[in-house]
């Protein structure tokens, strides 16, 4: 164990634990909505300072530097929708804007994209808005089918699964901001399992808006990942819930037993997507 001090992921896996665990005792203590739904969008704001060891500078130049801001607007942005509390459709739509926003403007660096970039851009923001519209609608079921601890449990699951996706694109920052997201979520989805409360759209767009820009990012602009494996972890938030609808119909009424049968399957794409990477690219390690 002594190579954990000089590993470079521990400082990022350690930030987004404290903060995790910080937001959820505050949220516990003083039961507060907000804070809950504050946690995952801080999680992923303080990953993302412990990994670059800045606060980029507005505007923004470069992507990795957008990145932060779209979160932070993805974040201010569903804060507004949860305070005028308006319907699924506005909601849908807020998902969208998240998920262009996120790509156009990460890849308006570009000088001369082509057509093949056009179209994977394309799928980005689609297959982005259609993931952040599904969480959101599953943070807003009731349980035991949905509800904040789930919702989170997916995108934990999202952030783990695209890890090894970036580390084999080239971008082990990614992976090191990923790998720290994904726990930090997971501690927040288990907080919200113990301490069920609401968990606003706020939390939805401002975490999953930071995931979807990393994402683009090394899919836009670093140029390596595989589409194949990408499109796996693209499942992801659908493979959750089906394999919940598995479990036997004494048990589908336990909250617990769906929370945990939802992370299970939707992180069950992670050993063939490693294995394709493995088969498909160079080691990176």
């Amino acid at each position: 164990m002594e190579w954990l001090p000089d590993n470079p992921f521990v400082p990022i896996v350690l930030a987004c634990v404290l903060t995790a665990v910080a937001f959820s005792l505050v949220a516990f203590l003083i039961k507060s909505d907000f804070v809950a739904s504050a946690a995952p969008p801080a999680i992923f704001l303080i990953g993302y300072y412990t990994t670059y060891q800045k606060v980029p500078p507005f505007p923004p130049v470069g992507s990795t530097n957008k990145i932060f801001y779209i979160a932070l607007l993805a974040t201010f942005g569903g804060f507004v929708l949860d305070r005028i509390a308006v319907g699924p459709l506005p909601r849908a739509a807020a998902s969208l804007l998240v998920s262009l926003l996120a790509a156009a403007w990460i890849a308006f660096a570009l000088d001369s994209p082509d057509a093949e970039l056009i179209v994977t851009g394309a799928g980005l923001i689609l297959v982005g808005a259609l993931v952040l519209w599904r969480v959101g609608m599953i943070a807003a079921t009731a349980e035991p089918e949905g509800g904040g601890a789930v919702a989170l449990a997916l995108l934990a699951a999202l952030a783990a699964l695209f890890a090894p996706v970036a580390l084999f694109g080239g971008s082990s920052t990614s992976m090191g901001l990923c790998l720290g997201f994904a726990v930090g979520l997971a501690i927040s989805s288990l907080s919200l399992r113990l301490a069920p409360r609401s968990l606003g759209t706020m939390a939805v767009l401002g975490a999953g808006g930071g995931l979807l820009a990393v994402i683009d990012t090394v899919v836009l602009i670093t140029g390596g990942a595989d589409l194949i494996a990408l499109a796996l972890v693209a499942l992801s938030p659908l493979l959750g819930p089906f394999g919940a609808r598995l479990l036997p119909r004494t048990v589908r009424g336990s909250s617990a037993l769906v929370w945990v049968a939802t992370g299970i399957a939707a992180l069950s794409p992670l050993p063939v997507i490693v294995t394709l990477l493995f088969l498909r690219h160079e080691s990176p390690v």
